[in-house]
C-alpha cells in the first residue's frame, strides 16, 4: 500500500453531540459509542485523530466559526454581519491553543461530519475557500475574522460525510408539531447548563445566545432562566432545527460551493424497507433499527408528499435511517457527484458516494441500545482512512 498523505482527520459530531473535551464523551464515545471507541482504533492504526465540540442546536453557520477557532485557536468570530442580522452575541469562547499544532496548507485536514457535521463541514470549507462577502462588506479590515476573508481552500484535503443530512429530513414535516416541542426542550436544556453537573457532563455551546456564559474554554457560568431568549433562538431560524428542514437546508446550500481543491464522500445509510403486503409506497423500519427511532422511521416512511412548504418531495423520499430519508444523505443535489462504484479513479471538486449502508443513524457511529459489531465498524472507518491516504495530493 503506498501512502500518500498522513493528514489529521478531525470528527465533527451531528446534532445534540459531543466532542472529546466533554464529560460525556469519557464515559460513551460520540464516535463509537457502545460498539467501540473509533478515536482509539484510528491512532492505534497510525492516525492522528481529533473531535472537537461545536454547538449541539447551533446553526451550520455559528458551527462553522467554532470549529474554525478551535482549529486555529483564539476566540470565536460569528462575524459582525451575521450577529447583526439574527440578533446574537458576535463573539463566542476563547481556545487558548489550536486543536494541534501546524494546521495549514502543509498540514491539512480530514473532515468527517456525522448528521449535521455534514452541513457545518461543508460550509466551514466554503469558507475557507472563498470567505464571505456579506462579512467583508461591512467589517473593518483590521476586525475581519481571517475565516471570512477566504483564500484557503489548500488547507482540507478531503471531507466524509456519514449520514449527513444534505438536503434535510421530512421528520420535521411529518411530525411537525412533536418535533417543535423538542425544539423548545432542547433550548431550555442549553439555558440550565453551566457551572453545574449537567453542564460539565454535556455542555451546549450556545452562548452566543446568552443561555450561558462562557469566555475561556472549560469556564462555563449559568445564566437566568429565560423563555424569551429561548424563544428568540427558535423564532430567528439561525438554530439547527431550521437548518434540518428542506428549506433550510435548501437556504444553507445556497451558501455552499463545492471545492475544486477537496476530494469528497459521502456514506448515507438505510434500515427500512417497502412495507410487506402494502399496495402503496410506505417504509417500515427493519427490526435491527434503534427501537428509540421506529415512531420516526415511520413517520418518515409514510410522508410521501410535502404538506408544509414548495420542496419537492415523493415517494424516493421514503427510505430512511430512523431520522432522514436517504436520498437526503447521498450528497447534495446541486453538486457534482456520482456513485463510488462507477468511479475509474477519484478526483477533487466531486462526491462519491458509497453503495447504502444497512446502518441506522447512529449505527453509522457504532449505535445505540443495539451496537454495531466492532469489527464491522472498525472496518468501515479503517478502510475509507487508508484510500484517502493514498489519493494524490
Amino acid at each position: 500500500m503506498k501512502i500518500e498523505t498522513n493528514y489529521p482527520f478531525v470528527l465533527v459530531h451531528g446534532m445534540l453531540g459531543f466532542g472529546q473535551d466533554e464529560l460525556m464523551d469519557k464515559f460513551v464515545p460520540y464516535w463509537g459509542m457502545l460498539s467501540c471507541n473509533i478515536y482509539a482504533f484510528l491512532r492505534d492504526q497510525g492516525y492522528e485523530v481529533y473531535s472537537p465540540s461545536v454547538g449541539k442546536y447551533s446553526s451550520a453557520w455559528d458551527r462553522a466559526c467554532e470549529l474554525y477557532a478551535q482549529l486555529m485557536g483564539g476566540r470565536v468570530d460569528y462575524g459582525k454581519a451575521h450577529s447583526e442580522k439574527y440578533g446574537h452575541a458576535r463573539y463566542g469562547r476563547t481556545y487558548p491553543k489550536p486543536l494541534f499544532e501546524g494546521f495549514g496548507p502543509e498540514k491539512k485536514v480530514n473532515l468527517f461530519g456525522h448528521s449535521f457535521g455534514g452541513a457545518t463541514t461543508r460550509l466551514f470549507a466554503t469558507l475557507m475557500a472563498y470567505g464571505s462577502e456579506e462579512e467583508k462588506a461591512i467589517t473593518p479590515e483590521n476586525e475581519l475574522s481571517d475565516l471570512f476573508k477566504g483564500g484557503k481552500e489548500d488547507w482540507i484535503f478531503s471531507i466524509t460525510a456519514v449520514a449527513a443530512v444534505h438536503e434535510g429530513t421530512t421528520l420535521l414535516y411529518s411530525a411537525k408539531d412533536i418535533m417543535s416541542k423538542l425544539e423548545d426542550v432542547t433550548y431550555m436544556l442549553a439555558n440550565i447548563s453551566g457551572n453545574n453537573i449537567l453542564g460539565k457532563f454535556y455542555e451546549s455551546h450556545m452562548e452566543q445566545w446568552g443561555l450561558i456564559e462562557c469566555e475561556v474554554n472549560g469556564k462555563v457560568k449559568s445564566m437566568p432562566f429565560s423563555r424569551e431568549k429561548q424563544q428568540k433562538i427558535k423564532d430567528s431560524h439561525d438554530n439547527v432545527w431550521y437548518d434540518l428542514t428542506m428549506q433550510g437546508a435548501k437556504e444553507v446550500n445556497e451558501k455552499i460551493k463545492c471545492v475544486p481543491n477537496i476530494y469528497y464522500f459521502s456514506w448515507p445509510c438505510c434500515k427500512t424497507s417497502q412495507r410487506f403486503f402494502q399496495s402503496r409506497p410506505q417504509h417500515t423500519p427493519r427490526f435491527t433499527m434503534c427501537p428509540l427511532f421506529y415512531p420516526m422511521s415511520y413517520s418518515i416512511g409514510n410522508y410521501p408528499k410535502n404538506t408544509v412548504d414548495d420542496y419537492p418531495i415523493d415517494e424516493h423520499w421514503l427510505a430512511n435511517d430512523g431520522l432522514v430519508p436517504t436520498i437526503s444523505e447521498t450528497s447534495p443535489f446541486n453538486e457534482p457527484h456520482m456513485d463510488l462504484h462507477d468511479a475509474k479513479k477519484i478526483e477533487k471538486g466531486k462526491w462519491y458516494i458509497y453503495d447504502t449502508i444497512p446502518l441506522d443513524h447512529l449505527g453509522i457511529c457504532g449505535g445505540f441500545l443495539l451496537p454495531t459489531p466492532a469489527q464491522n465498524i472498525q472496518k468501515i472507518y479503517g478502510d475509507h482512512c487508508r484510500m484517502i491516504c493514498q489519493l494524490k495530493k
